[in-house]
């Protein structure tokens, strides 16, 4: 009985430990659920001052996040997509391999700054094929670690 008591303890610590607080997140919907390569989604972000000013110091991340029902009918398991993001007129660029199972936080090439606002996140799509079909949205969340 002890033994299950501590392991349901060290559990909650651990999702505890995982916290993490979100303070951005939006879908952008693809046109006729279909992703040109010359095509691209733009998120233009804009959070509280005051989220802002109290994480200031912390790391922040990227997480993106294909719709749920967009792997359904899209033919591959996972996508390429390159990042740019617009701050204090620097672009730092990165690229992203999107996975249909489980995606890892990408780090956010800048911190927050309740004076830099709005932030500009530009995606477009890196697969072979030109166009990309059955798509429906792309979601951008950005949080606190």
């Amino acid at each position: 009985m002890k033994k299950w008591i501590y392991f349901i303890v060290l559990s909650c610590l651990c999702c505890a430990c995982h916290h993490r607080e979100s303070i951005y997140h939006q879908y952008r919907h693809l046109p006729q659920q279909t992703w040109h390569r010359q095509d691209s989604l733009s998120f233009d972000i804009r959070i509280e001052p005051h989220l802002a000013a109290k994480y200031q110091h912390q790391a922040v991340c990227y997480r993106w996040q294909l719709e749920e029902d967009g792997w359904r009918h899209y033919p591959y398991q996972n996508l390429m997509v390159a990042v740019e993001s617009h701050c204090d007129s620097v672009i730092y660029r990165d690229t992203i391999d999107l996975m249909q199972k489980g995606n890892l936080p990408a780090p956010c090439p800048f911190r927050l700054s309740a004076d830099k606002f709005p932030y500009k996140v530009v995606v477009y799509h890196l697969m072979q094929d030109e166009s990309l079909i059955n798509l429906h949205r792309l979601g951008l969340e950005i949080t606190i670690q």
